[in-house]
């Protein structure tokens, strides 16, 4: 899980290469919550600076995500998608993975880019 102070990967083409999760919407943090995030490493010529504040909606966790049929998911890193307000990316690709969890949380558009689905 994710908590206050955790740093992500971020897996879109927003620019934005490292963020910080500051704060949280809500109780768990688990793959498909929304949190906000500074960046903390960013491309020069990217859609977002190194020091701005941002939503995201996390892809990937370090802990294991147990299934209803009884499999196990867990990834070897953390990572995040950078989102607007509205829900939607600021990247127009997501190079990472992408979990049908995310389907139960109407991220339908994340998982439309995202060339790996599992």
């Amino acid at each position: 899980m994710i908590s206050s102070g955790s740093t992500l990967e971020v897996s879109d083409n927003s620019g934005a290469k490292i963020a910080q999760c500051i704060q949280q919407s809500g109780r768990s943090w688990g793959i498909g919550d929304t949190i906000t995030v500074a960046i903390k490493k960013a491309a020069t010529k990217g859609k977002v600076a190194a020091g701005s504040v941002q939503k995201a909606v996390i892809t990937e966790t370090k802990k294991q995500l147990q299934r209803k049929d009884g499999s196990v998911v867990k990834f070897h890193k953390n990572a995040c998608v950078l989102v607007n307000n509205n829900g939607q990316p600021i990247g127009t690709r997501v190079l990472g993975f992408a979990t049908h969890e995310l389907r139960a949380r109407q991220m339908l558009k994340i998982l439309s880019l995202a060339s790996r689905v599992l």
